[in-house]
């Protein structure tokens, strides 16, 4: 609740004072690590990390569950969720709860779904590309969720024209708890390949983040 925020802050102002800048600090660490003996549900008592988990779960993965929100909610009802917060706490002492529900109720929205997976349960942040398929009006792209941890998706497509698309969904993709999703792309071009990833989401695997279209 602390450093979440700053790290999230540092994410999006970076690009903000120059925009070569990509900030991907403590990413590559979560990814790495989620399953691991010292990773563990963000919300645990400080004195129970251990390891790479003391850093991922004070600065990362709470500013990824932030980000995320953000991402899902949009801009200006993730700021009025967050006004609410503010309005509600300000000089007092919340704790985790109290920002979760007050989240909820400035969103309009019940996010328990994704604030139990994110901050209270163990889990790998790991995706795959399982298959591109053409369908009648163009592609169709099954991305598999390794775990119950929800995390956007970003793809590259490349075509066989030499032209690129970018594809993105956020965490509502996985809100019902499925562990698949297909995106469907719709194209006359032919696909030839697929690459799935973004600086700002951890994956453990990358190496199954590739697909070429044969």
């Amino acid at each position: 609740m602390d450093e979440g925020w700053a790290t999230i802050g540092e994410w999006l102002i970076s690009p903000m004072i120059d925009n070569t800048i990509v900030d991907e600090y403590g990413i590559a660490p979560t990814g790495n690590s989620s399953g691991e003996k010292d990773d563990t549900p963000i919300v645990t008592l400080t004195t129970a990390l251990k390891g790479i988990g003391s850093f991922t779960n004070s600065y990362p993965k709470p500013g990824l569950g932030y980000l995320f929100i953000k991402d899902y909610l949009g801009d200006e009802l993730f700021t009025k969720a967050l006004h609410n917060y503010i309005k509600l706490w300000n000089g007092k002492h919340p704790m985790p709860y109290d920002f979760f529900y007050s989240m909820n109720a400035g969103a309009g929205k019940n996010l328990d779904w994704f604030w139990k997976r994110w901050f209270f349960e163990d889990g790998v942040t790991d995706m795959a590309i399982k298959s591109v398929n053409k369908v009648n009006e163009g592609f169709a792209i099954t991305i598999e969720n390794k775990s119950n941890k929800p995390l956007p998706i970003d793809l590259t497509i490349s075509y066989d024209d030499g032209s690129i698309g970018k594809v993105h969904h956020t965490i509502g993709v996985w809100e019902s708890g499925n562990k698949a999703f297909v995106s469907t792309v719709k194209t006359n071009k032919k696909i030839t390949k697929v690459v799935m990833g973004s600086s700002h989401v951890p994956d453990k695997n990358r190496n199954d983040n590739t697909f070429v279209v044969n």
